[in-house]
């Protein structure tokens, strides 16, 4: 099931028809303008408009108004910049799909980055910012509801042929683009299909062979071994990053002791140079 709104590009229209006929979605909606694909995925959950049958189910649009990424930061994009968001459906009883989750998801993007676009290696800023070249090149928000806390919406923002700003960016966060890191021009809806079953994949994979996935997390890890900043106990602290345990969180080392880190944002500490 493709619902459409607007003047849509016929490539996305196609993206999305092969996604569905392969089973990686079930439905799909595709706007020509929309102020937030997860916007638009949360309002459709909260008036029960969602159930298992038609998930997962995609969120599509050319053109985003009013984006977000974490914590309140606004995300502008445009004809240069993939955004789209998933809906699936979750065991809020399984604490493993709940921490394996946002890892899944910057994973899935990194396979395919580097499955597309080979020799590049793509790092990944946990819980899920991908990073290539020393700029981030994709992001990711997950969110829920309330009303229906067993769905979450997945939303992705992927720098493809141009770089999105991201208003009052205060933290001096370094983007790049896929085409800047191919070399060549990259068409947006030509990654849409990849990408979208890389993701799925790795979300299925992550509970599995939960082992195998981690470590692949772990290598790829861009954190381990580095000064960060994070947020614990409604505080900022910082440490040195030990890596990611078995369960998907973040160990930091601190000069109170380790402390376990399983959710909010982390950011690498940049020393200036007197």
């Amino acid at each position: 099931m493709l619902d459409l709104d607007g003047d849509v590009c016929p490539d996305g229209i196609r993206a999305l028809e092969n996604l569905i006929a392969s089973g990686f979605c079930a439905s799909a909606e595709y706007c020509q303008t929309i102020p937030s694909t997860n916007t638009q995925a949360l309002l459709a959950i909260r008036e029960s408009k969602l159930d298992d049958s038609i998930l997962p189910r995609c969120y599509l649009a050319d053109e985003q108004t009013a984006g977000r990424g974490r914590h309140g930061r606004s995300w502008i994009s445009d004809e240069g910049t993939l955004t789209f968001s998933l809906v699936v459906s979750r065991s809020i009883d399984d604490l493993k799909q709940i921490q394996f989750l946002p890892l899944a998801v910057g994973l899935g993007i990194a396979r395919l980055i580097e499955f597309e676009f080979a020799p590049v290696q793509a790092k990944l800023k946990w819980p899920n910012d991908v990073n290539v070249g020393g700029g981030k090149v994709a992001g990711v928000l997950l969110e829920t509801t309330a009303e229906s806390p067993d769905m979450t919406v997945i939303g992705v923002g992927i720098n493809v042929s141009s770089d999105p700003s991201l208003e009052d960016n205060q933290l001096g966060i370094t983007t790049r683009s896929l085409t800047q890191i191919a070399g060549r021009r990259i068409s947006r809806y030509e990654i849409l299909g990849p990408l979208v079953e890389s993701i799925i994949t790795a979300m299925n994979e992550s509970l599995v062979s939960p082992a195998n996935f981690v470590q692949e997390f772990r290598d790829r890890c861009l954190l381990t071994g580095r000064e960060i900043t994070f947020r614990h106990r409604d505080a900022e602290k910082t440490g040195l990053c030990q890596g990611i345990a078995d369960d998907g969180t973040l160990l930091v080392k601190t000069p109170e002791g380790t402390q376990v880190v399983s959710s909010g944002e982390t950011r690498l500490v940049r020393f200036v140079k007197p």
